[in-house]
């Protein structure tokens, strides 16, 4: 359904800062004043793109891209095409081809599981638009975002095997981004996919046709039944949604996942990188008190621990309504206790909710939660499974995940662990191992 511009900052921007029309924004569709110069390539069900990909469905959007299904039309398979605005940078076209190339050497299995994590790089092309040119990225198709899963699923908690196998690919993912010297930069659960069961390439346009139905269109729409601007199409395509059992009934064996979007990706030994691109919170705490000293792998082993914790409970750890880098913090104070003193002197706003040594002040009425690692656990990992009658997990491997949790969330980036050191975790190969080697059982 359309909704008002007043609800959504999209919906009142132009489409091109010399058109002045203004459009109602549609869910789940992308903003239509990208379409103009730098911005989207118009795409429509049936184009064909790169001389043989025939467009079939919409998958997905992003800030600088649109995401389409398509059959390649010389192989006779599905996949994915990522057509990127005109001012996108070539970042993810590059990292995806460095890491293909370093990939061809590896000879060990772990390299072998967590290459399978990784988009795989099939074909680019380019194509020109009215918008400029813009890059095509050809990939395997993935179901969706786990975030999406959860948000059409009513944020229902994934069945505690299901979210260990995925923290276990995780966990794999970032050890080989991190031994092949590259920093992932934009970890977080909307750019984790669930990959499509095996054959699914395979499927004919009918059997896609019974599966998903027709693509789903919904009219353009201006303020004031302004006439649509050239480039700009007149009708949305809404993402495809494929079959799947609802999140939170997931079996092990559709538990398998992709990391997506490697735009932010960099590589610390060249590049001087001093911001971090993640979501306000899950962006760790050197984003904003050491702004302008270079990030490395410790940023993503922060990030690794918040993707890991959002994976097993119902809510982001740090996360709160309308997330702000204050509330951020102020989570982050109330479950990891004071940042160290000069951050702590930084930070303004710590002068109406905490005492100097890091405690919060009570509320009058004294039944103000406070959000220790304890009370988020028993919250956010254990309620929402108690609820659905759920398996939950037992004193000894809450302890093993607070355990292997704490050192990657520790306030210094210098003092957090290595990625290796979550791999030789009790939590990982006691709990997560046992569940991820499940899955890979079943084919």
């Amino acid at each position: 359904m359309s909704k008002p511009a007043t609800q959504s900052a999209e919906g009142c921007r132009t489409s091109s800062p010399d058109s002045g029309v203004c459009f109602h924004a549609i869910d789940d569709a992308e903003p239509f004043y990208r379409y103009g110069p730098g911005g989207y390539h118009l795409v429509a069900i049936g184009d064909c793109l790169g001389g043989h990909y025939r467009i079939l469905h919409k998958l997905g959007h992003g800030s600088y891209s649109t995401v389409w299904l398509a059959r390649d039309e010389a192989l006779q398979r599905l996949v994915a095409v990522k057509v990127c605005t005109a001012d996108a940078s070539p970042r993810e076209f590059e990292n995806l081809s460095l890491l293909r190339n370093l990939s061809e050497v590896d000879g060990d299995d772990g390299a072998a599981l967590a290459r399978g994590m990784i988009p795989t790089l099939l074909n680019t092309f380019r194509i020109h638009g009215p918008h400029g040119t813009h890059t095509c990225l050809v990939t395997d198709v993935a179901r969706c975002s786990v975030s999406e899963a959860r948000r059409r699923g009513s944020h229902a908690p994934l069945m505690l095997p299901v979210a260990r196998a995925m923290a276990a690919q995780l966990i794999f993912t970032v050890d080989y981004l991190h031994g092949k010297g590259f920093v992932h930069g934009d970890l977080h659960l909307g750019n984790v996919l669930l990959k499509m069961p095996q054959g699914f390439h395979l499927w004919s346009d009918k059997e896609l046709l019974m599966r998903c139905g027709e693509p789903e269109l919904e009219p353009v729409q201006t303020f004031d039944n302004m006439p649509i601007p050239p480039g700009v199409p007149p009708v949305a395509t809404l993402p495809v949604w494929f079959p799947m059992e609802r999140i939170n009934k997931l079996p092990l064996s559709d538990a398998r996942i992709v990391v997506a979007d490697f735009g932010e990706t960099y590589r610390p030994s060249q590049e001087h990188r001093v911001k971090c691109y993640t979501p306000v919170h899950s962006r760790p705490p050197e984003n904003i008190y050491e702004p302008t000293m270079p990030k490395s792998f410790p940023s993503d082993i922060w990030t690794l621990a918040c993707t890991i914790w959002a994976t097993l409970a119902q809510r982001s750890l740090f996360e709160m309504f309308w997330c702000t880098e204050d509330t951020a913090t102020w989570m982050q104070v109330q479950t990891l206790g004071k940042l160290p003193d000069e951050w702590w002197a930084k930070w303004d706003a710590r002068l109406k909710d905490f005492i100097d040594d890091g405690q919060p002040i009570q509320a009058d009425d004294n039944n103000s939660p406070v959000y220790t690692f304890d009370y988020q656990f028993e919250d956010t990992v254990q309620e929402g499974r108690r609820r659905c009658n759920m398996e939950t997990m037992g004193p000894a491997e809450k302890e093993a995940l607070l355990a292997m949790l704490r050192p990657m969330l520790a306030y210094r980036p210098e003092q957090r662990c290595s990625v290796k050191e979550v791999l030789g975790s009790e939590w990982m190969t006691k709990y997560a191992m046992p569940d991820y080697e499940g899955m890979a059982r079943t084919g």
